[in-house]
């Protein structure tokens, strides 16, 4: 249900001499004068900051005692390995309480700057017939990315809150763990705590109260709003809406009024002549999400 997040916080000096004696930090040195400090890709340098590890979550400490923790908490449950088996509430409070004694963090109190929520489903189909049907998302075109840690994924940036789909088994697969079933992924990110503030979500403690709403009511309804070109289309509809299958001509329009006419009219002819997979998909994401309370 929680994958990635990063929370925040600043710390009094009792707990970065706490944090530091739990944990090893790294920093950037100046082999010249032997000085911490960080320079940025553009070549300016910044506040000295260090980086430390626990597993694969990564925790960022500033000279002023500001603190950022970020990473998979789905992953870290798994010891940091893999994130394609199911994912609970109950499992997100476990591995936190594991993080807390770890770290030392008062990880509750901290501020949720950005969360993951998303289902890992066994679709009716092969994982990819989807993804590569997958065209627009309220009318901004998914675009095809790649990451070390999730392989090949289709994404849309919203302002708010960003949508990602991919094929879980195949990216874990090419690492060389045995999966057997097909493994679809549906996510949002939520990246500005507007949204969140929906749900009086300000802090950790906060998400957890509130997480299976927020996961209920977001994830269902961005599927939903994915213009999906049905694959199993019988031939004869198939033969009509050619033309609807080009994310080009989705793309060329989605400024214009004409956009709703065109997706209404795909989605009528769809409609009693198709396995109707994006609604099967939706059953899935809502039973999944019934399944992790």
């Amino acid at each position: 249900m929680i994958d990635y997040i990063k929370l925040s916080s600043t710390l009094n000096s009792t707990e970065i001499t706490n944090l530091k004696s739990r944990i090893d930090f790294n920093g950037s040195f100046n082999e010249s004068t032997g000085e911490l400090e960080t320079i940025l890709p553009n070549g300016k340098k910044v506040a000295t900051r260090s980086t430390g590890w626990i597993k694969n979550m990564r925790i960022v400490l500033f000279p002023s005692g500001y603190v950022e923790v970020s990473g998979s908490l789905h992953k870290l449950f798994n010891a940091g390995k893999h994130n394609y088996n199911q994912f609970s509430k109950k499992d997100a409070e476990v591995v936190l309480k594991d993080l807390i004694e770890v770290s030392g963090l008062g990880l509750p109190s901290f501020k949720v700057e950005s969360v993951e929520v998303g289902v890992n489903l066994t679709p009716p189909i092969p994982s990819d017939n989807i993804i590569n049907n997958a065209l627009m998302y309220k009318r901004k075109p998914f675009e095809a990315n790649y990451c070390t840690d999730e392989g090949n994924y289709r994404q849309v940036k919203l302002s708010e809150y960003w949508v990602k789909l991919y094929n879980k088994r195949l990216h874990y697969q090419m690492q060389g763990h045995a999966i057997d079933n097909e493994i679809l992924r549906f996510e949002v990110k939520i990246n500005k705590l507007r949204v969140l503030a929906k749900y009086k979500v300000y802090t950790l403690e906060d998400l957890l109260i509130s997480i299976e709403q927020i996961a209920s009511d977001l994830l269902p309804k961005a599927w939903m709003d994915v213009l999906l070109y049905d694959p199993t289309m019988n031939k004869q509809t198939k033969e009509k809406t050619l033309k609807y299958a080009n994310v080009n001509f989705w793309g060329g329009i989605a400024k214009e009024r004409r956009y709703n006419y065109h997706h209404k009219k795909l989605y009528r002819l769809m409609q009693g002549n198709t396995f109707a997979i994006q609604a099967q998909v939706k059953d899935l994401i809502m039973d999944t999400l019934d399944g992790l309370v």
